[in-house]
């Protein structure tokens, strides 16, 4: 569902460094892994812990910190160590991108919020550089944009993955086994739905809430028996069980990519997908933050991020008494063949929660 290309090909070693015939001494080098690893929007809360989740995973990395804040940066790759450096970066600059990207083996793109991107910068730059790539994309349009370079991706053997994050991305490999499932017990999947809850910001900073306020200028893409269909944003509230430790929690419609996805490459006719947070009146700001403000404000990147600045430390404060947890529920609706013309109808769920342990 969210591969663009499905090949994959193992991280290349870089070429031994050439030996100086200066007469003075050089400075001794920074050791270098087999591969080097740069993390766009490594000073954020997504990309800080993606690279430090890489550190502990493969010790032998050389880990790359892209973003704009030079002291945040550079204050994260001393706690990585050695094998870890800050690389100032513009995710919006194509000749900065190619640039740093000619000596990277591999690109992680965790500079969001997605929404309102009109360009896969960072992918096309990939692409051309020949650099394996990979994003937590959670955008509707830019996601479905990234997946027209399918074929130019594949053309010039670069593996190529967009919405690889917790949601999509996780939730979609939650889809797929529980499609897979029904198929396998001779039944048709008739309905499945996306079901999230998240604690305060989940542990995901402003960005969350920054992606949450420009969904809402959004309207939501679901599909009905095979039809797409347009609703409002944060409307159709369900109370769904979250399970031990979450429990019922209102839900709302949002825009979100693996609705497509879903109904696209799993062939599901009938696909939704629910947003929800705490404290319980947080969902009552966003209802009339879709109701009542312009849509033009909620579109605009620059806007949401004023407002965000304001509201930030407010829900950081709560998340201190609330906690940052993260839960999905992913249900499927499916018709057994062999009992079509009895309309027998089954339905299984996966369910994940997730407490979250954020740099």
């Amino acid at each position: 569902m969210a591969a663009m290309v499905r090949a994959c090909m193992p991280l290349r070693t870089p070429p031994a460094a050439a030996s100086s015939t200066a007469t003075a001494p050089a400075a001794p080098s920074k050791p270098r892994s087999s591969a080097r690893v740069l993390v766009l929007g490594g000073t954020g809360r997504v990309g800080g812990s993606t690279a430090t989740a890489l550190s502990k995973l493969r010790p032998d990395l050389n880990i790359l910190i892209g973003g704009r804040n030079r002291e945040k940066g550079e204050s994260l790759a001393s706690e990585l160590g050695e094998q870890s450096e800050f690389v100032k970066i513009d995710t919006g600059n194509a000749a900065m991108l190619e640039k740093a990207l000619e000596d990277v083996d591999l690109v992680v793109h965790t500079a969001g919020p997605f929404q309102r991107e009109a360009e896969c910068t960072v992918l096309r730059a990939a692409i051309s550089t020949k650099t394996a790539y990979i994003d937590v994309c959670d955008d509707m349009d830019y996601s479905w944009r990234a997946k027209a370079f399918h074929e130019e991706a594949k053309a010039q053997g670069v593996p190529a993955i967009t919405t690889a994050g917790i949601y999509p991305g996780v939730s979609n490999v939650m889809a797929a086994e529980l499609v897979s499932a029904a198929r396998s017990e001779d039944g048709e999947p008739e309905r499945l739905r996306f079901f999230y809850y998240t604690a305060g910001s989940g542990g995901a900073g402003p960005t969350i809430l920054a992606t949450s306020f420009l969904l809402l200028g959004e309207d939501v893409i679901a599909y009905n028996k095979g039809e797409e269909i347009k609703l409002k944003p944060y409307s159709g509230v369900l109370n769904i069980d979250f399970g031990k430790g979450v429990r019922k929690r209102d839900v709302y419609l949002l825009n979100l990519p693996e609705v497509k996805s879903a109904h696209k490459f799993l062939g599901v006719p009938t696909v939704s997908a629910r947003f929800g947070t705490a404290p319980f009146f947080w969902n009552w700001g966003m209802e009339a933050f879709a109701k009542f403000l312009p849509v033009e404000l909620l579109r605009d990147k620059d806007k949401v991020g004023k407002l965000v600045k304001e509201i930030d430390p407010l829900v950081r404060a709560i998340d201190g008494i609330v906690g940052e947890r993260v839960s999905m529920r992913v249900s499927i609706s499916f018709i057994s063949i062999s009992e079509l013309y009895s309309s027998h109808f089954y339905s299984k769920s996966i369910l994940l929660v997730l407490k979250l342990y954020l740099q």
